[in-house]
């Protein structure tokens, strides 16, 4: 297994945890993307985001956006779009460190 794989497995493995229907890496780089997910996933999903955003580490992050080659800036924009603003004012994801 290679290193970006590496990187998709623990971060597809996060979000597929507690999840009925399995996110594919497709799936969570339409939504980062802002673009319909192949698999045919209608929109974005918010808790899949927040997954990837609050639960996965920042190097298994990193490596999943550049595995993808999303920039983080990106990434940035949808996590301030679509899972930031269901958590505290100025809580801290782990790419915020990556930001500043």
């Amino acid at each position: 297994m290679n290193k970006d794989s590496n990187n998709d497995w623990m971060v597809l493995t996060t979000i597929n945890a507690p999840r009925h229907r399995r996110v594919t890496g497709g799936d969570l780089e339409a939504w980062l993307r802002g673009t319909p997910a192949a698999g045919g996933t209608p929109g974005v999903d918010t808790m899949g985001l927040q997954a990837f955003f609050y639960e996965c580490d920042l190097g298994a992050q990193l490596g999943f956006l550049r595995g993808r080659h999303i920039p983080v800036e990106q990434a940035l924009a949808a996590l301030d779009q679509y899972v930031r603003p269901g958590f505290p004012t100025g809580f801290h994801f782990p790419l915020d460190a990556w930001a500043a």
